[in-house]
């Protein structure tokens, strides 16, 4: 039955012009998703960056100043706020995803013209640490904190106590990449990471890592 269902199927398509066959057999199978990840190497999305608090004589951190920060590849500032119960620090900072020179050598890339369809995100841990190198305990000395990627929250304190969690951009936050990597030019993400502590006091500085992979799924046509 089923080989006679097969000669039925190729005697008709044989009388059909050849690319209304083509066209057939896309609508059955349908765009063809490649991903794009750390295996096919994609770099994740991490960092560790310190606000350091001036210390000097003439000087004393007030909740609400600006901060002096870097990291082992940029300086950039942190701004705190003194909010209900504690002070709040925001982190900001934008990290490449995409290089120019990664279109050419991550092969799925280069093997077609493909767009982005979703991209998919793991955030491994999200930490924050005192002048002391003490991590905050997210129970005890943490009142609230977030992480935003590319304007979009992706993460609250209670996904944060519980991670790693897979997030899945949408909105402008998937539409940035989408037109970089159409583009093929440099793609980043703004990360913005904010903590609002309850310790009164922190003497010297307050610390952020944060460590996530990206999962970039692409396809030949949008799905």
């Amino acid at each position: 039955m089923r080989n006679a269902i097969s000669h039925a199927v190729s005697a008709v398509a044989s009388h059909l012009p050849l690319g209304v066959v083509g066209l057939a057999f896309l609508v059955a199978c349908g765009p063809v998703e490649v991903t794009v990840s750390k295996a096919q190497g994609l770099k994740p999305i991490s960092g560790s960056f310190t606000a350091k608090f001036d210390t000097s004589a003439t000087s004393t951190f007030v909740c609400g100043d600006t901060i002096n920060a870097q990291d082992n590849a940029q300086k950039y500032t942190v701004t705190s706020a003194k909010v209900t119960g504690g002070c709040q620090f925001t982190f900001d900072q934008e990290v490449q995803v995409l290089g120019v020179a990664d279109y050419a050598t991550i092969k799925e890339f280069k093997d077609s013209v493909k767009l982005v369809n979703r991209v998919e995100i793991v955030v491994a841990h999200l930490d924050f640490f005192d002048d002391n190198g003490e991590r905050f305990d997210v129970e005890t000395r943490i009142k609230d904190m977030e992480m935003s990627i590319n304007g979009t929250q992706v993460l609250d304190v209670d996904k944060i106590k519980h991670l790693p969690q897979t997030v899945v951009l949408q909105g402008e936050a998937l539409d940035v990449i989408k037109r970089a990597v159409k583009a093929r030019e440099t793609c980043t993400a703004h990360i913005l990471a904010k903590v609002t502590v309850l310790d009164s006091v922190i003497k010297t500085g307050v610390r952020c890592d944060y460590e996530s992979q990206p999962t970039i799924i692409l396809s030949s046509d949008n799905i």
